[in-house]
Parts: structure tokens; C-alpha cells; sequence
């Protein structure tokens, strides 16, 4: 492995370090019979052992550098008292905030509320394999305020941003608070064991391109300084989904350690242009895994480690692995992986 990745992951493997975001999930049919295990799924993101059951699954079936906690991203709204539930092809729903008029919550103990997620990485990192790495994360700000406002995913967020134009302040007091609530989730995790950090921001490509730095920089910057100033110095990973020329500005401003590209990015571009001191994950497209014979799959994991052969990279999807991937699709892209000279 890179000497320049080892930050990221404890294994010695020779080679390109590989993991998949989404890994522990819908298309291992375990997960179902875990899922069955609670009566929703909020309850289900908050029992130990079925946090720790769904994160080590992936492991039985691949080959990984690392696994990633099992949670989800509205887990600080749910804290913040937004009414939170999970529809069956919809997704998390929450009762919508009404910009000017519904009040921030503030000086919430994230840790407490939190605890089984903290005390499931504690047991994660003692009963994982030393040469694995574990991840936590949280979703970055704006894409929380995303599904506050909105109440759930939207085709074009077209609520929050009119809360950006028309409620500036109200709005970015919201960023503000977000952002507390998100380093001190990271630094929660970070101390209980998680070796690397991971922000998703799944909805980013929303920000009007004018209000990127206040949005998306700005809070990934202000998110790692306050880790740092907590002694919190494990690397990060920051997502700024299909950010497209905002990902330069975003390499060189946010302190992330590692920039993740979605299936958009031309890599020979981001070679060109982001910066070259840290680390890019990516960009496979998670769709590449879903056909039962692709001719396409290997020819294109082949380009993306040759393109990427000489810089610092981690080998991954450009977002989560969907349901109906197949897992021989995902088990042969990890061949080629590991095999590739």
C-alpha cells in the first residue's frame, strides 16, 4: 500500500486499499434476515448488536480494507427532535422545518443520545480484524438541512434553497448549529474507535454555485477544526456528491484528507486539478454492478487503476451500492483489484 494511505487503513496489503460505500446493506441477503430483527428502522440503527451484526457482514462475503459503521445520515435530526421515520421507498421522512419560524435546538448532548452507536464502534474495533480499518460518519450540514426543510429527498430541494435566499440567517444559523452537532458526532466516534472519518454530502449538488463556500467549504473546514482542536486528528473523508467544478475549491479549502468523486468525474480531470497532497476515492459507478454479465465491468475498473496508478488513491463506488448490485459483480471487481500490478 501507498505509504501515504497508511493513515487511512491498518492493513499492510500490498497494493490499492478498497471499500465500498453502502457495503454492509441491501444486497447481501443477510441483511434482511438482521433487519427482521427490529420493529423499524430507527430502533434498528440504535441496537448494538444488530449495528455490529450488519457492519461485519460485508466482511464474510469481500475482501475490504475497512468497514464502515452501520447508521444513517438523519441520525442529528432525529436528536434534534425532528419527527423521524423511514418510509419503504421513500426513505427517511421528518416533519419539515419552517424556515424563520421553527426553533434551532441547541446544546444537545450528541454522545448521549447517541450512546449505542458509540458503544457498537467500541465493540467494532476490539472484535474486527487489526488489519481492518473502521469508518464512521456523518452527513455534512447542508445535505442535513436538506431533509429538515424539505422533509425528505427531493428532485430539486427547491425549499431549502429558498430558505438560503429568503431566510439567509435563520438558514445558516442552522449551518452553524449543524456543524456542531456534526464534529462532536465525528469526535464521538473518533474516540470510541473509528481509525477514519467519513462527511457525506449527499445533496451538495443542490448549493447554488454562489453559495458553495458558505455552504459546503466552509462548514467541512469549520467541522475539522473543531476535531482538531479536540485532539481529534484522524484522516477524513469528505463526499461532496456531483459538486462538479466546485470539487476544486472544495480540495484545497475543506482540510479534508481525502476527496470521494462520484461516477461523474473524469479522473484525468481531477488529477489535473484537485489537489495533488491529498488522497481521491472513487469513482466506479455503483449501476457497472447490477448487470448479470457486463463486458464493460473489468475494461473499466482496469482505466480507472491505470488513470489513478501513481497517485494517492482508494479504490471505491462514487456512491452506496444499490439493492439489486450482484455480489460475484462486486467479488470480481475486488479481484481485479487486488491482483492489478
Amino acid at each position: 500500500m501507498n505509504d501515504s494511505l497508511s493513515k487511512f487503513f491498518r492493513s499492510e496489503h500490498l497494493g490499492i486499499p478498497i471499500w465500498f460505500l453502502r457495503q454492509a446493506g441491501r444486497h447481501i441477503p443477510e441483511y434482511f434476515e438482521i433487519r427482521k430483527k427490529s420493529d423499524n428502522f430507527i430502533n434498528f440503527c440504535l441496537n448494538t448488536k444488530l449495528i455490529i451484526e450488519s457492519t461485519k457482514l460485508p466482511l464474510k462475503y469481500y475482501d475490504l480494507n475497512a468497514a464502515i459503521v452501520f447508521s444513517d445520515i438523519p441520525r442529528i435530526p432525529w436528536v434534534m427532535n425532528r419527527e423521524l421515520s423511514f418510509i419503504r421507498g421513500i426513505g427517511p421522512t421528518l416533519k419539515p422545518m419552517v424556515p424563520n419560524e421553527t426553533k434551532i435546538l441547541k446544546n444537545i448532548n450528541i454522545s448521549q443520545k447517541l450512546e449505542p452507536l458509540k458503544t457498537s464502534i467500541s465493540i467494532l474495533r476490539k472484535e474486527l480484524p487489526q488489519s481492518t480499518s473502521l469508518i464512521g460518519f456523518a452527513g455534512a450540514p447542508w445535505t442535513l438541512a436538506c431533509y429538515m426543510i424539505e422533509g425528505q429527498s427531493s428532485k430539486d430541494f427547491i425549499n431549502t434553497r429558498k430558505a438560503l435566499w429568503d431566510s439567509n440567517k435563520w438558514f445558516m444559523e442552522l449551518i452553524d448549529t449543524l456543524s456542531i452537532y456534526v464534529a462532536e458526532k465525528l469526535e464521538m466516534q473518533a474516540n470510541a474507535g473509528a481509525d477514519v472519518l467519513m462527511l457525506f454530502d449527499s445533496w451538495s449538488h443542490m448549493i447554488p454555485s454562489n453559495f458553495f463556500r458558505k455552504c459546503a467549504i466552509d462548514p467541512t473546514a469549520k467541522i475539522i477544526s473543531m476535531l482538531k482542536s479536540k485532539n481529534v486528528t484522524k484522516p477524513i473523508i469528505g463526499l461532496p456528491f456531483k459538486a462538479g467544478s466546485s470539487l476544486i475549491d472544495y480540495s484545497y479549502e475543506s482540510n479534508v484528507n481525502c476527496i470521494a468523486l462520484d461516477w461523474t468525474v473524469n479522473l484525468n480531470w481531477a488529477i489535473k486539478n484537485l489537489n495533488s497532497s491529498i488522497a481521491i476515492q472513487g469513482n466506479l459507478d455503483p449501476a457497472s454492478l447490477i448487470p448479470f454479465n457486463s463486458s464493460h465491468l473489468e475494461n473499466i475498473v482496469l482505466s480507472i487503476l491505470d488513470i489513478m496508478k501513481d497517485n494517492k488513491f482508494i479504490f471505491s463506488v462514487g456512491h452506496g451500492l444499490t439493492p439489486d448490485c450482484k455480489i460475484k459483480n462486486v467479488r470480481k471487481v475486488i479481484d481485479i483489484v487486488r491482483n492489478y500490478k
